[in-house]
């Protein structure tokens, strides 16, 4: 009620919108940068190529990657031969259980694909599946 005989002028309600953009700014800000850390440098092997499209599946893995310039990559951090068997103990794995994916360059030295191989052997690995490039895929991509 209105005693003072003035009529009151209706305001409408104000949302002051500075405070929601920048909240949303952040977000997306945010989510950028992360994405970054989501999209690591991968290795570029050229796998050989398979006749038949015979597939391991397994939850199970460990990865062992080596390139053309004979680096040696286990589960994707760089490491030695002589390395290699420490890092197998270090992650606990059952060597009768788990599958060991070698991926070798087609240009990877074998002398080096078969030390890999002795040292998977040594600590009772013996599980080993060779990455290959599918029947009508192009070479270059890593597929398993």
């Amino acid at each position: 009620m209105n005693f003072s005989g003035k009529k009151k002028q209706a305001t409408t309600p104000a949302v002051n919108m500075t405070p929601l953009v920048d909240v949303i700014l952040q977000l997306v800000i945010f989510f950028m940068v992360t994405a970054q850390f989501a999209v690591l440098p991968g290795l570029r092997l050229e796998l050989p190529a398979l006749a038949s499209r015979a597939l391991v599946q397994t939850d199970e893995r460990l990865e062992i990657s080596l390139t053309a310039r004979n680096d040696l990559f286990f589960e994707g951090r760089p490491t030695t031969v002589a390395r290699l068997g420490d890092l197998l103990e270090q992650t606990g794995a059952d060597g009768r259980e788990v599958v060991v994916l070698i991926s070798a360059d087609r240009e990877a030295n074998y002398g080096l694909v078969f030390e890999v191989i002795e040292a998977l052997r040594l600590k009772n690995f013996n599980r080993v599946v060779m990455a290959a490039t599918l029947p009508n895929e192009s070479p270059g991509k890593d597929k398993r």
